[in-house]
């Protein structure tokens, strides 16, 4: 999978995932001004669901400060 960076009107830009063949996985539910902000929402994105893949894989989740 990978992201893309699109234009979406006149002044927004928008990310979305597509698959290994070219089908729309998800698609950012707001736009943002610049192209710069879409990449870096997108790279956010990402980093969100490794973790969350991480914490699925890892086991018992630790809650709190202990």
């Amino acid at each position: 999978m990978q992201f893309e960076i699109r234009e979406s009107g006149r002044s927004g830009w928008s990310w979305v995932l597509v698959n290994e063949t070219a089908e729309t996985v998800l698609v950012s539910r707001r736009n943002f001004p610049s192209r710069a902000q879409a990449t870096a929402a997108a790279l956010a994105f990402s980093q969100l669901v490794a973790r969350a893949g991480r914490t699925l894989a890892g086991g018992t989740r630790q809650v709190g400060f202990l």
